[in-house]
Formats: C-alpha cells, sequence, structure tokens
C-alpha cells in the first residue's frame, strides 16, 4: 500500500492507465475509474507510434487556415469538418486560425519541444518491467510523399525542427527504398525520424500498463462519473453509476470526455474531438518494418501483430455523432498505391474503426491545476500524441502531485489558458 495518500485518476486509455502506473511506483494508493475497460477507446485503435520531438510542431498554419474551405466541402478531405457541426465547432476553430499565425505557431512548438524530448525516454521507464516492453520496436519512422511539391510543402515545418534542435533526414524515393524495399514507386522522396519507436499493438500495450497498476496494487474500477462534489476549493465525492466515491486528489484524464468532467467542475476547457479512423486487414503481413506517415494524405500505415493497420484522418463533427465509416475505406483507397504488390487474400478479415482523439485548438495538452481547485490536476487534450506521450505526462503528474517540480515550464500547458 502506498504512504502517501490516495488518488483518483478517471480515464483509463493510456494516458490516464500510465499516470496511474507512475503515480502507484510514487507510493500513492490510486484507483482508476472508467466507463470501459482499460485501452478501450482511442487507445484501441490508433496507429502505434511513440514520437520524439520531431513532432513538436502544433498543425494549426496558415497552410492549413487557407484549407477550410476544402474542409467543409469535400468529405473526402484529409481533414473534413461535418457542415452541422461547424455552429458548435466556432469558438475552438477561432483559437485555432489564432494559433496558426507564425509567431504563436514557433511559441507553441518551442513548449511543445520541451515536452515531447523526454517521451521515448519516459516510456522506457513505463515498460520495465512490464510485459509492455515486448510489444515496442525501436526503428525509426519514415514520413513519405508522393510528389515533390507535397514534400516542399512541410519545408516550413522541418525548417522550424531543425530550429529545435530536432535529429531527422532528408530522403528520395530511392534512399526511402533502399531500407523499406516493399514501398512502392510512386514515393518520390521521405523524412527519415530515427528516434520514434512504435507498439505492434496498442491496445495490448496498454493493458499491460494497467496490469502493472494491478500488480503494483491499484485498482481500475469500471464506472460511469454522474457527478462532481467540490467544496472549499476542493473535490470531495465523485458520483457515480457504482455510487459515490471520495476524493483525497483527483487526476482528470478521460480523454475526449474530460469536458465533461471538466463542466461539472465549473470549468470551461475548449475541447474538441479529431475523430480517427482504421482499418486493419487481419493476418496480413505487408513485409514493412518501418511504420509510415503519408505526409500529403496524412494517415499512417503500420505492421501490427494482427495485421496492417492503416489510421488517421481527422474528422470534426462532435463527441457524439454517428461514425462515417467511408473515411476507414478513403485510407485503404490512399494507402494501396504506397505499398509494393499489396493484394491482401480475399479471404482476409478486415475490421473498421472510429476513435475520438481529444484536441485543444493549439494542439497542447492541459497540463496541471487551475485556480480554485487545491487537490485537482489535469492531464488530456493529447490530441493525435496520445500514445507519444502518455508516459511523460504520468511522470509529470506524478511530479505534480507529489508536490516536486516537474522540471519544466508548463505555462503553455495551463489548463484555463483559453479562459483566465
Amino acid at each position: 500500500m502506498g504512504d502517501r495518500g490516495h488518488v483518483t485518476v478517471i480515464g483509463a486509455g493510456v494516458v490516464g492507465v500510465a499516470t496511474a502506473l507512475c503515480l502507484v511506483r510514487d507510493g500513492f494508493d490510486v484507483t482508476v475509474i472508467d466507463r470501459d475497460g482499460p485501452g478501450e477507446n482511442c487507445s484501441f485503435g490508433n496507429a502505434g507510434m511513440i514520437c520524439d520531438a520531431t513532432s513538436a510542431v502544433p498543425l494549426p498554419s496558415s497552410q492549413v487556415v487557407r484549407g477550410l474551405p476544402r474542409m467543409l466541402m469535400d468529405r473526402k478531405s484529409s481533414l473534413h469538418i461535418r457542415w452541422s457541426y461547424l455552429p458548435a465547432l466556432m469558438p475552438w476553430l477561432l483559437v485555432f486560425m489564432k494559433s496558426a499565425r507564425a509567431r504563436e505557431r514557433l511559441h507553441n512548438a518551442r513548449a511543445f519541444h520541451a515536452l515531447l524530448d523526454g517521451a521515448v525516454a519516459s516510456w522506457d521507464r513505463l515498460v520495465d518491467g512490464t510485459q509492455g516492453a515486448a510489444l515496442i520496436r525501436k526503428r525509426g519512422l519514415a514520413i513519405v510523399y508522393e510528389t515533390e511539391r507535397g514534400f516542399a510543402s512541410a519545408a516550413a515545418e522541418r525548417a522550424i525542427l531543425r530550429q529545435l534542435g530536432a535529429e531527422f533526414s532528408e530522403l528520395s524515393g530511392a534512399e526511402v527504398r533502399q531500407s523499406e524495399p516493399r514501398l512502392s514507386d510512386a514515393v518520390t522522396a521521405a523524412t527519415f525520424l530515427p528516434r520514434v519507436n512504435h507498439t505492434v499493438n496498442p491496445y495490448r500495450l496498454t493493458r499491460a500498463i494497467a496490469d502493472g497498476v494491478f500488480a503494483a496494487g491499484g485498482v481500475v474500477e469500471t464506472a460511469t462519473v454522474t457527478g462532481i462534489e467540490v467544496s472549499d476549493g476542493r473535490v470531495r465525492t465523485l458520483r457515480t453509476t457504482a455510487g459515490d466515491r471520495k476524493v483525497d486528489r483527483l487526476v482528470v484524464s478521460a480523454g475526449a470526455w474530460s469536458g465533461r468532467l471538466a463542466k461539472m467542475l465549473g470549468i470551461r476547457v475548449l475541447l474538441d474531438t479529431e475523430r480517427g479512423y482504421h482499418t486493419v486487414f487481419h493476418g496480413t503481413d505487408s513485409g514493412l518494418r518501418l511504420p509510415l506517415i503519408h505526409g500529403e494524405k496524412g494517415f499512417g500505415v503500420n505492421q501490427m501483430d494482427e495485421g496492417l493497420r492503416l489510421a488517421g484522418s481527422v474528422e470534426m463533427a462532435g463527441i457524439d455523432a454517428p461514425a462515417d465509416y467511408a473515411r476507414a475505406d478513403m485510407l485503404v483507397e490512399r494507402g494501396r498505391g504506397l505499398l509494393r504488390n499489396f493484394d491482401p487474400e480475399p479471404s482476409a478479415k478486415i475490421t473498421r474503426w472510429m476513435g475520438r482523439r481529444p484536441t485543444l485548438p493549439d494542439y497542447l495538452p492541459a497540463l496541471g491545476k487551475v485556480a480554485g481547485l487545491v487537490n485537482t490536476w489535469f492531464n488530456f487534450g493529447h490530441q493525435h500524441l496520445g500514445l507519444t506521450l502518455a508516459a511523460r505526462s504520468g511522470e509529470v503528474m506524478a511530479n505534480l502531485v507529489a508536490g516536486r517540480d516537474p522540471g519544466l515550464d508548463l505555462g503553455a500547458f495551463r489548463p484555463d489558458r483559453f479562459h483566465r
């Protein structure tokens, strides 16, 4: 049993269970509460990449802002906004456009770089002594392009990365095929990121971390939080479908549902959900050694232990709208041409999935406290990088809850930064 007191973590996705494991190793008693089992939402179906500081440049940019009309008109756009959701999205979208300005983008990239810089090493520490270590590969990542124009369009991002000191190399199509011969001749250029790791099964990895929480004496409870009682600046009680739960310390790490929990605390956060899709060809071995990101069409390709997964796209439609699985089929159409002789067996089992990435409009997560709540911390909004940042932000939370300096300036990640 821990000797530092009790912490309740709301959320059993990879960020929540990583936070719980860091806390329980730090001497806290920990209870994780989620309406579903560990890893059964966004952590189930992502592309499996554990990125380094080369992912520090946030998505908001002048180029993306110029593409907003197409996002509304073209259902097959890599980033699509449903017309019916546009009025609800407007406050988020206005801050997104502000964050796209060059000065704000560089400021956010610097802050994000400092957080991401320790992400891979944090994962090494997190999985040490767990079954999760066997699920991680350390081979790097290739961002591939089918046109020279597409490769050139990412030059501004690469320039910012050079300014930040990130490690990467630029390759021709022929050069990247030397290490990845299964790539087709359609690939004309690539950026190789040598320090990016990946997992062959993000769901099993999340479950392995949850098993580490169990093994260390933590508890994972299936329940939905329906209300939160606050008095004198402290969260006192969680109302749940399994009964009331007293709270000593609280960490809100519920992914896309964190905004609803913050609202129960009287806090408004500009959190929305980027709905991403995947298609898996079960039992298919593509021969790929590296995970891939298509730099022009915005999706990932990764050889998982269960088969080949194509994952990605962004759909802004809210947390409750029904899935549009045509977007999963779109990934297959666009990804097929990347691989040489990609021809799955006609009998191959194919599954499609949709998940909700929790995203704040500047693409930085929410990490830390808000004024007026002395026993509550927030850890959500990791957008496409939830898997990447799970271990790193878990360590940050453990330091904060224990009253230690996390060794990182968290000013850019204030949960209430849009509503001070």
